[in-house]
């Protein structure tokens, strides 16, 4: 069912039960009252008729003498007395019935009882009369419902004239609700991956339709991020592999062209195994760039010392290039040195470090980078990297953690601009602070600031 009959029908109900219960109500309401009008104009008339009869009916201990009043086939209304003893000493038609033992004692013993006897309303009540004595009294007649009826008629047609309208207005009025809702829909019918630059045009309400918007369009960005990302990924990753692959096929093809000097053999292979852990290195990134950004990927964290993690990233990028220099300075130790734990994996963060002391030194002419060690104001551990290199130019600083993306002042030396997203992805997920600054002597420096570790 669709949303407008489906809110056009909870409405109709939801009115359609009201109207229901008010008609009920004004009905029996109305009712009642034209039953307790009815009911006092017996009891004046039981009243009325006793006043002026009982002056002549029997004395108590004369012989019963009973007044059967008017003869008649039949009628509307009609006035009984009866004594304490349950003596019927007046009645105002002949044909009118005598009440039954039962009634009486109902009547004697409540005071006062209403019943319907012979499809007439029959009202019965005691009543003390000036001479002090006190008789039973009952008073019938036919309740006319023609005023009920003419009610009720007119309730009925209300309601269902009533349920038409609201019928109509329901459907109208969700058809108007639904009218921004389907603007949407037809223009995400417009969307097509070819158009990824289209965004949803927002309600001028500011409502849950214009959130939605909002929402979808914020969607819409994540998708086109990742699309543009995926499409660099593949950009790149081809341009970084087919570029060593075609250099080692190069030098092996011109060095099996024809005999040559173990030398030159040698030279090249050098050459070949510079190019292949390039690959490897790579590839290497690229893995552990994949697994970060994974929904499943299942991370360790456990306490670990962010000076220890400084020396063993030292020792690692110094075995792979022992031409680098990497200097570590420990400028402020803590009083206690639990305050030097933090809660991280120990691979990755020290992949991080790795990553930024090689960029330092690959970047920098003299191959030299400064490592920095000390406590933020807070107490926290801080580590600060500077190098003597080119930096990074204003207009390069918002796209440097992009996956690829390398400015054009690094074209000169290789690199595959995997570092610093992988870099980037490592901070937050140990919602560690990353800042990078040009040095305004030159060079570039970057700031980490660890969190508070949480109480062990």
């Amino acid at each position: 069912m669709r949303i407008q009959s489906r809110l056009t029908l909870q409405f109709i109900l939801i009115v359609a039960g009201i109207m229901l219960v008010a008609g009920l109500y004004v009905y029996f309401h109305f009712q009642n009252t034209l039953l307790n009008e009815f009911h006092a104009t017996l009891r004046s008339r039981a009243i009325m008729m006793a006043e002026m009869t009982i002056g002549h009916l029997p004395e108590p201990g004369d012989h019963p003498r009973y007044d059967p009043g008017k003869a008649s086939v039949g009628y509307t209304e009609n006035v009984a007395i009866y004594d304490i003893s349950f003596r019927r000493l007046y009645n105002y038609h002949a044909s009118s019935p005598p009440f039954s033992e039962s009634q009486l004692h109902a009547v004697r013993a409540q005071g006062e009882r209403c019943f319907i006897r012979n499809d007439y309303y029959v009202l019965g009540f005691l009543y003390e009369a000036q001479n002090g004595r006190v008789y039973l009294l009952f008073s019938e007649g036919v309740f006319n419902p023609h005023d009920l009826a003419i009610l009720r008629r007119l309730l009925v047609g209300v309601f269902f004239i009533f349920i038409l309208v609201v019928a109509f207005g329901g459907w109208f009025f969700a058809g108007q609700a639904l009218a921004p809702l389907r603007s949407v829909m037809n223009q995400m019918d417009n969307l097509l991956p070819a158009h990824m630059g289209r965004r949803l045009q927002p309600s001028p309400q500011q409502d849950e339709i214009h959130r939605l918007i909002v929402t979808f369009n914020q969607l819409l960005d994540r998708i086109e991020q990742a699309f543009n990302t995926q499409k660099l990924f593949l950009s790149n990753i081809s341009h970084e592999l087919k570029n060593p692959l075609s250099v080692i096929i190069a030098q092996i093809e011109v060095i099996l062209n024809k005999e040559r000097p173990s030398a030159e053999y040698r030279q090249t292979l050098e050459s070949v195994l510079e190019d292949a852990r390039a690959l490897s290195d790579v590839s290497d990134r690229l893995m552990q760039l994949a697994r970060l950004t994974a929904e499943d990927a299942a991370i360790n964290f456990h306490k670990i010392r962010v000076d220890e993690l400084i020396w063993e990233a030292k020792a690692w990028l110094l075995r792979l290039h022992p031409q680098y220099r990497i200097h570590v300075e420990i400028l402020s130790l803590p009083p206690d040195e639990s305050r030097l734990l933090i809660t991280a994996n120990e691979q990755l963060l020290k992949t991080a470090l790795f990553n930024l002391m090689e960029n330092g030194c690959k970047y920098s002419d003299d191959n030299t980078v400064k490592v920095y060690l000390s406590l933020a104001p807070d107490g926290d551990p801080a580590i600060d990297i500077e190098d003597n290199g080119i930096g990074i130019p204003p207009e390069d600083m918002p796209f440097v953690f992009e996956p690829f993306y390398r400015s054009a002042r690094t074209g000169r030396i290789k690199g595959s601009g995997i570092g610093l997203s992988l870099v980037k992805t490592i901070a937050e997920l140990h919602h560690i602070s990353l800042r990078l600054i040009n040095r305004p002597e030159g060079g570039l420096r970057v700031e980490l600031r660890f969190p508070t570790p949480d109480p062990a």
